[in-house]
Order: C-alpha cells, then sequence, then structure tokens
C-alpha cells in the first residue's frame, strides 16, 4: 500500500494506453446529408484522435495486420458485413484475442446473414427487414439503476433518422433501445444493443441514416462509450466531453460549435 501511494505521489504511476481505434468506412452511397459513410470516416477519425485515441481507418476492411494493431473496429459502410473468406478469418482472429466490434446502421448489412448476427449478435434479412426513415424516437430499456453502463443517465427522445426491422437477432444479446416500427399495432424493435462472446463485445447502434445524427451530443455520448466499452476501457466516459454527457439526459441540448 505505502509502495503504491509512492508511486502516485511520484506520478509513476501510468494512465491507460491509447485505445486504437481503426474506422471500416464506406462509399457514400444516398444524397447529400444521408449514408455519407467517406465524411464520417474522414471528421470521426479527427474527432477521436482529438480524445486521446490512436485512429486509422479506410473505405474497406483492415488487413490482418492493421487488425493486429487495433483494439476497436468502428464499421459503418453500406453493405459493411460483406466480407471475403479471408476477411472473416482475420476478423475471427482480430475477436480470439479481445478486439471490440462497434456497428453503425448500414454495417448490419451483408450478403450472410448468419455469420454476421452470429459475430454481431444481429443483422439485416434480405427479403424480410424493412427500414423507415422520418421522425422516430428511442426508448432506453430497463429501470435507471439498472441500465447498461453505456446508456446509464439516457432519456428518451425522437428524432429524424431510420429504423430497420425486423433484424435477425442472436439469443444473448442485451437490447439497450427500441423504436416503434409504426406498422399498425405498437411493436417496439431493438434498435441499440450490446452482445459478448468469447473474449470479445460488440455493440451495435441502428441509427445513424442521416449525417447530422452524428452531431447530436447524446449520440456521439452513446457512440463514444459504446467505443470504451467494446475496447473494455475503466473509464466508460472516457472519451465524452461534460456537454455530451449532459445531453444523455437532456436530448433537447443542441449541436456543439
Amino acid at each position: 500500500m505505502r509502495f503504491l501511494l509512492l508511486l502516485i505521489v511520484c506520478g509513476c504511476v501510468q494512465a491507460e494506453t491509447p485505445l486504437r481505434v481503426f474506422i471500416r468506412g464506406g462509399k457514400n452511397t444516398h444524397g447529400p446529408g444521408a449514408h455519407e459513410h467517406e465524411r464520417f470516416l474522414k471528421e470521426w477519425k479527427v474527432l477521436l484522435a482529438g480524445r486521446g485515441i490512436t485512429t486509422d481507418g479506410a473505405k474497406a476492411w483492415p488487413t490482418a495486420a492493421q487488425l493486429a494493431e487495433t483494439d476497436v473496429l468502428v464499421m459503418y459502410a453500406q453493405n459493411g458485413a460483406n466480407a471475403t473468406e479471408q476477411q472473416k478469418q482475420n476478423l475471427a482472429a482480430f475477436t480470439r484475442r479481445g478486439g471490440g466490434i462497434v456497428v453503425i446502421h448500414t454495417a448490419i448489412v451483408g450478403d450472410d446473414t448468419e455469420w454476421w448476427s452470429s459475430v454481431v449478435g444481429g443483422a439485416w434479412i434480405h427479403g424480410t427487414t424493412k427500414w423507415r426513415e422520418g421522425p422516430m424516437e428511442l426508448r432506453f430499456l430497463d429501470k435507471p439503476e439498472k441500465r447498461h453502463p453505456i446508456t446509464a443517465g439516457a432519456a428518451d427522445f425522437a428524432m429524424d433518422d431510420e429504423i430497420y426491422y425486423p433484424l435477425r437477432i442472436t439469443e444473448g444479446i442485451r437490447s439497450l433501445a427500441d423504436s416503434d416500427t409504426g406498422d399498425g399495432e405498437p411493436v417496439r424493435q431493438t434498435q441499440m444493443w450490446t452482445y459478448e462472446k468469447d473474449d470479445y463485445r460488440a455493440f451495435v447502434c441502428i441509427p445513424g441514416h442521416l449525417h447530422k445524427t452524428f452531431d447530436r451530443p447524446n449520440i456521439r455520448a452513446l457512440l463514444l462509450r459504446g467505443i470504451a466499452w467494446a475496447g473494455r476501457r475503466g473509464n466508460i466516459d472516457e472519451f465524452c466531453k461534460p456537454r455530451e454527457l449532459e445531453a444523455l439526459g437532456k436530448p433537447e441540448l443542441g449541436i456543439d460549435d
């Protein structure tokens, strides 16, 4: 105990090493303002670097060598789950050593639904899954005292974006938030979840259709917390700014300057 105190007094206790994030982006697929995967890749590399994260990225899957230098893979790309057998093997090696995955919106879509749902806990079902653009509301699940660290303190809120439903959901996910599909009878579908398997963690956020969604302080807080959680950081709020954390409970707070 005395030795630990001496280290603290001397400033010898080292902080956690910088988290290493690779952003797997993609080409823009819609008009301005929606599915701006290239813009997200560019802006979030800068944003994450500004929060003390070592950041890399590309409009393609990272190579095995790149994954070896990555702690968390953040994915935002049209049909982002499409992968060759070699890319699947590279990802399997990444998760076996505990690499985390954060999936946003279009990256839940891929040709191999069964494989992708087994990796991140859910996937788009071709010929079945639908989408609805426009007003949506995220409702956070569980009582406040039982909330997951990612959504702790978050209040329900409405915005314009897009929901996907129904998705192929793997048994064992933890649903963090859902939304009403608007299909007649109120039917709520999971739109945000976590999945823990073997020695890795995955966090999925379906909202992300519109680029302005990423400018919302509360959405940024949720994504940054998701990255910290997937990377097993000791402080879930390590990469968040005070205003972003405040916006979790006050979603009406506007976009930062």
